[in-house]
């Protein structure tokens, strides 16, 4: 005797099937990044621009050795992880804005560096009073530095966050190390309205199904 349509059965898998896709969507959003204090994200990566975040909560200035010396102890950089790369800072990105704490300290200036400071590209984060190792980020941080073809995004594979460049000229990275985030981790937006529409398609076929 053949078995009559489970509907039960059929709704239970498309739930599954929902919350795992609803799991792989933020797995997909994910930065790819290492073990460390400030882990921060890439929220824009093009010729013309780049942005970056530091969410508030559980992230925390990490000293792994002697935290930086005056001035260094008041300034964050951002750089390529791999060794002095003087090939992502192509043009001028002197636009720039920039909102955020870490422990009640706000950040008073943010700058880019092409083949200069630090012999490499990079760029600079200023607050306006001295960092200490365990302060955390207390109001959300957001940085952005835009200009017309001012990088080539596929010159850098990933970059690093250090607290100061004290131990500039010495051995590369100089500061102490805090997050390092993959620059193919920058969201595609048409791949993820490619994940989100196949989802939709799914849960509306299986809802005809049920219905």
């Amino acid at each position: 005797m053949t078995k009559g349509f489970n509907h039960d059965n059929l709704e239970a898998v498309v739930n599954k099937f929902v919350k795992i896709s609803k799991l792989f969507l933020v797995l997909a959003l994910l930065p790819a990044s290492a073990s460390a204090a400030l882990i921060f994200n890439i929220d824009t990566f093009t010729t013309d621009k780049l942005t970056i975040s530091i969410p508030v909560g559980s992230n925390t200035l990490d000293a792994t050795g002697s935290p930086p010396g005056w001035p260094d102890i008041k300034m964050l950089f951002l750089i390529d992880p791999n060794g002095v790369n003087n090939d992502w800072i192509v043009g001028d990105p002197g636009n720039q804005s920039f909102s955020g704490k870490i422990d009640g300290i706000s950040i008073d200036d943010i700058s880019f560096f092409a083949n200069g400071l630090l012999s490499g590209d990079g760029v600079s984060i200023l607050f306006t009073s001295t960092l200490s190792a365990g302060d955390t980020v207390t109001s959300a941080i957001s940085l952005t530095w835009s200009g017309t073809n001012a990088f080539d995004p596929s010159a850098v594979s990933s970059l690093l966050l250090i607290w100061g460049d004290d131990g500039y000229p010495g051995s590369y990275p100089f500061g102490d190390p805090q997050g390092t985030t993959s620059t193919s981790a920058v969201p595609d937006t048409g791949s993820t309205a490619a994940l989100l529409g196949a989802g939709v398609a799914a849960l509306a076929f299986a809802r005809r199904r049920l219905g």
